[in-house]
């Protein structure tokens, strides 16, 4: 038979082994001193108190409303396990455990500035590989993204170490409703965890407001019990299993804050008791009305004008939430086709300058009709800019800005494969040699142009592609945004350096229009066995952008 390993021995030997009752008598205060009890309260007046094995490496439940006490329980039942140094690990999803570290050694990972470990830079499974020998760890998910994928990534390591050592270690699971839900998405680490944890020494703590709502088949597999008050039929049918006697789940309708039912394993019938008083701050308790001065209308307000970072620009709204950018960002694995997946580090909305650029140019056999027509940069490089089914870059004027009218006319005369001189040049710009020394000069500077001599004569040959404009007849539909100063990334092409290219390349031709706008992405944060990468999604379309175009 297997046996899940014990925290602490008790060193059972049979009692026929002694055959002095003395000496028995002994050897049972002996291991009733070296087997650690966790006080949790008291049971009319007298102490209440709890295995340790028992929550270790077993299956718990604290179960109760809101209003009921239970985060303070569980916060009571840590302290115990930090001052009996017993390993664990709390998923803390609101942040109401950190006042832990106010009296006891505890690992704190979390968005806060005072956290031990912050989520950004931390290597999950290195954290694992170490937690089984280490100090209580609080994982703390109130201000992380992706908090599903990073506590799965995480307890499948554990699992793997806990599977590796067989060592006991406890997981203790806040709002199992979101993680492990009856209907819905859950991770499947915890049914795992659930089901074969307990041989491996992995135990399992699920607290919830909501009994109805976790996965029965894990509620039903834990041993032990703590019920606080619960009001909603829906809930009250789900604890039902745990009372022996028909219709006794209605006395928890009735239950104070801070009183609690102990059933299954760690008493013998249900039992109410009162949880003790914690040494350290809860962070889930409630606020309290207290006197303070409160500021005068008008002092706020010039506070509030004076600090908005706020700016009404043109631009497009986001029609994604920040919320689904984890599902639509394409995650890179460790292997082609398996293994481990990226991890999502940082979520951020930026807003990418992109330039709207309105040309008059003459249009018909006569050429005498003047038409506006447009095409659109990038506010940054200069690119071609595509607003399709997502934003995309193609080559477009980044070679050229910068340039003057002069030198983009040198440019379009030269060839790629023949060299020409400086006369054919002014010759078919119809400028003298004079004028155009200094721009040829300039050029090659850039290495747009290349020389060689032929004889005593320079001759001159184009290395760049020069761009073709496609112009649309249709201007862009924009309207203005609010959007957050430090989301805007900075405009570096200049209307000046666009003009002259403009006319440069259409001759006859002159922009008309040059309307600065912006467009959402989503900047991606990933990482994956300590290597961080950056990908973007179209904050219009949801679609991936390839990483290049913002490099």
């Amino acid at each position: 038979m297997n046996h899940s390993p014990k925290l602490f021995s008790s060193n059972k030997e049979k009692t026929s082994s002694y055959a002095d009752p003395i000496a028995f008598l002994g050897s049972t205060i002996n291991k009733m001193v070296h087997m650690p009890q966790l006080l949790l309260g008291l049971i009319d007046g007298k102490p209440f108190q709890v295995d340790a094995n028992l929550i270790a490496t077993g299956r718990t439940c604290v179960l109760g409303s809101s209003g009921s006490g239970k985060s303070y329980a569980v916060g009571v039942i840590c302290e115990e396990l930090c001052k009996n140094h017993v390993p664990f690990v709390i998923i803390d999803t609101e942040g109401e455990y950190s006042g832990l570290k106010e009296k006891y050694d505890v690992i704190w990972v979390g968005e806060d500035q005072h956290c031990d470990l912050n989520w950004k830079s931390l290597n999950l499974e290195r954290l694992a590989q170490h937690a089984l020998d280490s100090a209580p760890l609080i994982l703390d998910l109130s201000e992380t993204v992706q908090p599903r994928k990073k506590i799965s990534a995480f307890l499948s390591e554990i699992y793997r170490e806990v599977s590796k050592r067989r060592t006991p270690y406890l997981v203790i699971l806040e709002e199992a409703d979101k993680f492990a839900p009856q209907v819905g998405e859950r991770l499947q680490i915890f049914n795992e965890v659930a089901r074969r944890g307990r041989k491996r020494g992995l135990g399992l703590m699920i607290c919830t407001q909501r009994p109805s709502l976790v996965d029965k088949n894990i509620l039903s597999q834990c041993g032990n019990q703590l019920i606080g008050r619960l009001v909603i039929k829906n809930d009250l049918q789900a604890i039902d299993q745990f009372f022996p006697e028909r219709g006794s789940i209605n006395q928890v309708t009735t239950l104070t804050r801070g009183a609690f039912y102990a059933l299954g394993n760690i008493s013998s019938a249900p039992t109410q008791v009162q949880i003790r008083l914690r040494e350290t701050r809860h962070g889930g308790m409630t606020p309290k009305l207290e006197e303070r001065r409160m500021k005068k209308s008008t002092e706020v307000l010039a506070k509030v004008r004076n600090s908005r970072r706020e700016k009404n620009l043109l631009g497009i709204t986001s029609a994604i939430d920040v919320k689904d950018v984890s599902s639509l960002v394409k995650r890179g694995k460790s292997l082609i086709f398996f293994g481990e997946e990226e991890v999502i580090n940082e979520v951020k909305l930026v807003y990418h300058p992109l330039v709207e650029i309105g040309v008059l140019i003459r249009k018909g056999l006569l050429k005498k009709k003047l038409i506006t027509q447009f095409f659109v940069l990038d506010g940054v490089t200069g690119r071609y800019a595509d607003l399709g089914d997502h934003l995309a870059f193609r080559k477009g004027l980044e070679p050229l800005i910068g340039l003057d009218t002069l030198s983009i006319e040198i440019l379009q005369v030269l060839k790629m494969k023949i060299d020409s001189s400086l006369t054919d040049v002014a010759k078919k710009i119809n400028v003298s040699e004079t004028l155009i020394r200094k721009p040829m000069k300039d050029i090659e500077s850039k290495r747009l142009v290349r020389s060689s001599k032929v004889g005593k004569t320079k001759m001159f040959r184009r290395l760049t592609t020069i761009p073709r404009v496609h112009l649309n007849e249709r201007s862009l539909e924009l309207k203005n945004v609010i959007i957050t100063e430090d989301t805007v990334n900075k405009m570096r092409i200049k209307r000046t350096e666009v003009g002259n290219v403009v006319k440069g390349l259409l001759k006859g031709s002159e922009m008309q229009i040059y309307r600065p706008f912006f467009y959402p992405v989503y900047r991606v944060e990933l990482s994956l066995k300590g290597k961080k990468r950056i990908g973007w999604v179209d904050g219009v379309t949801g679609r991936n952008i390839d990483v290049i175009a913002f490099e």
